[in-house]
């Protein structure tokens, strides 16, 4: 399993960009970026998930989902975070909690 770490970038009121990077504690050398993810939470893409049903643990749920498979499609294996994570649910936690 993969492990990385994930650094988001300074939130804008509708999305963070979170940069992936790979041998955060690797014999490898320094961290390198392995891509960019787009994690959005406007007000447009917090009402898809209400229509849905989804409550706002529902929807920290989804993000939580989604992350980890938009992640695991561009490292092409499973991964797990040993750093940065609490960081980028904090921000995507205070973002959508504004639309309910």
């Amino acid at each position: 399993m993969k492990e990385i770490k994930l650094i988001p970038d300074e939130p804008f009121h509708n999305y963070v960009d979170v940069a992936v990077m790979d041998f955060p504690d690797g014999p490898e050398g320094d961290m390198r970026q392995r891509c960019k993810v787009k994690v959005e939470f406007a007000e447009y893409d917090v009402n898809q998930l209400k229509k849905r049903g989804l409550d706002f643990k529902g929807a920290m749920a989804y993000y939580d989902d989604w992350l980890y498979n938009v992640i695991k499609f561009h490292l092409a294996q499973d991964w797990k975070c040993i750093d940065g994570m609490d960081q980028v649910k904090k921000i995507v936690k205070e973002k959508v909690w504004q639309y309910y």
